[in-house]
């Protein structure tokens, strides 16, 4: 894993669109790098995230935007996961953990702020419904 690591770093800077780094992207495991700088791990079916992955999200100024851990179906978060986020200068917003439909919260989850309030229970397009 260190070796990948590395390997992930030394190659960021070359990298000028994006390309799988390692492993097989499009019908297997394996680590794609997108142009921005966002690395996405874990299985692929037919070039699209499915399976169990994990997301490292930049913004164009190389600024971290989010984490995914957990499961996709064809590129959308479908299943249980977890997804951190951060504003614009890279400051923690919270966490979430639960279930994911069609890339948004729907189900059970909970969602722990920066400042440690927690909001549990059901979600509905992004939204506690309790």
């Amino acid at each position: 894993m260190k070796k990948l690591l590395f390997a992930i770093l030394i190659t960021v800077p070359f990298i000028g669109f994006g390309q799988c780094v390692d492993g097989d992207c499009e019908n297997g495991v394996g680590t794609y790098i997108w142009e921005d700088g966002t690395i996405s791990n874990g299985s692929w079916k037919d070039g699209k995230l499915n399976g169990i992955v994990q997301e490292i999200g930049y913004d164009q100024d190389g600024r971290l935007t989010g984490t995914f851990d957990g499961e996709m179906e064809m590129g959308v978060m479908n299943g249980w996961g977890t997804e951190t986020l951060y504003d614009d200068d890279g400051y923690l917003l919270g966490t979430y953990v639960g279930e994911f439909e069609n890339n948004d919260y729907n189900g059970w989850g909970i969602w722990i702020w920066r400042d440690g309030t927690i909001e549990k229970g059901n979600y509905k397009d992004g939204e506690l419904i309790r």
